[in-house]
């Protein structure tokens, strides 16, 4: 079982860069970037918010809803900060961004930028995930080598590996790469 206040604490005081990246971007990440959207938490993440929380909304989701296990009778949660959240309630999701975990199909484990967010932040933009503080990635790869240790959350992980595998095959990113 995952100890969630451990791993919270664990990423509490760090952040992607030295100075605050928000300025960069204007806090896109903060900010409801699209309609409706949210965070997902993890399995068991939800423990930590109480659902009475008035700076977000929690909803309820099948996880097969957005593609983790198609058919699971699982249930998972989105939240959405209606403005801003307070820092050192952010979840899981956010305090890891903009990196996400990959295994590869032999199970090696290791950190990338989150290429889902190109379009949202300069630092997925920029491609380089050695810009990133190194304090930051260490506690990022610590806090994942303990979730991936969770059968659930590491399917799930497999699972989104797997989709990366696919996006990086192809065709429209050789376009990118000419330019």
């Amino acid at each position: 079982m995952v100890d969630w206040e451990r791993i919270y604490k664990l990423l509490d005081d760090i952040t992607p860069l030295a100075v605050d990246c928000g300025r960069l971007c204007g806090a896109a990440c903060c900010t409801e970037w699209e309609q409706g959207a949210g965070v997902y938490l993890l399995p068991g993440e939800e423990g930590m918010f109480s659902g009475l929380e008035e700076w977000l909304a929690r909803e309820e989701r099948s996880i097969g809803e957005y593609g983790f296990r198609p058919g699971s009778k699982s249930r998972s949660y989105i939240i959405r900060c209606n403005g801003t959240c307070p820092r050192e309630r952010r979840p899981f999701a956010c305090r890891t961004f903009p990196v996400t975990p990959y295994l590869s199909p032999e199970g090696k484990f290791e950190l990338r930028l989150d290429e889902a967010a190109v379009l949202l932040c300069p630092l997925v933009k920029a491609g380089d995930i050695k810009i990133l503080e190194k304090r930051f990635l260490m506690r990022t790869r610590l806090a994942w080598e303990e979730l991936l240790r969770e059968p659930q959350i590491r399917k799930i992980i497999e699972w989104k590996s797997r989709q990366i595998d696919i996006m990086e095959r192809d065709p429209w990113r050789k376009l990118l790469e000419l330019s």
